[in-house]
């Protein structure tokens, strides 16, 4: 292990010497620069909440009524009542859309 120098007079007549024998005394490497960021991906919107409900549909999936999801036996006497009127074939149908503010 090697003397520790405290005496900076002691070091510099060291730096001294080593110059005289004609050992280089180069600083070390800068550090290489940073790069550039990579430009950041932007947060995901947050999905708005959703709730379900019972959709009364005709045959090409277009909604005619639609009823809370509490309320799923009113849902089918609508399409009941749809199909007895002879309105055409008409289906029940779970559906999410998105809640409103006072939901």
């Amino acid at each position: 292990m090697g003397r520790r120098i405290v005496n900076r007079r002691e070091l510099r007549a060291m730096a001294e010497a080593a110059e005289a024998m004609g050992i280089s005394n180069e600083p070390a490497p800068a550090p290489k620069a940073r790069s550039t960021p990579a430009e950041r991906r932007p947060k995901p919107q947050a999905m708005p909440r959703m709730r379900v409900v019972w959709a009364v549909c005709d045959v090409g999936g277009r909604t005619v009524a639609t009823f809370d999801y509490t309320a799923k036996a009113l849902a089918e006497a609508q399409a009941a009542a749809l199909k007895a009127r002879g309105k055409g074939m008409h289906f029940v149908r779970s559906v999410k859309e998105p809640m409103g503010p006072g939901d």
